[in-house]
């Protein structure tokens, strides 16, 4: 299968505006690091994150003599 030569090097002319262009900033992507999906998994990294450092320190702390 080849893709025939006018379609190969297709490039805008200056000034002509294409309706599959790249945003000019990344603020205008729309991707998924926003999405509500994402959202609760980042926040049940953090819960995680704080749970583990609070069950080690518990540990640190009933385990160690003179600490109490």
């Amino acid at each position: 299968m080849t893709t025939p030569t006018d379609e190969t090097n297709e490039t805008p002319s200056p000034r002509e505006i294409w309706s599959e262009e790249h945003p000019d900033t990344h603020l205008e992507r729309d991707d998924d690091r926003w999405s509500k999906s994402a959202q609760v998994r980042d926040w049940l990294v953090l819960i995680l994150m704080i749970a583990t450092y609070l069950v080690w320190m518990g540990i640190v702390y009933f385990l160690e003599p003179g600490i109490r």
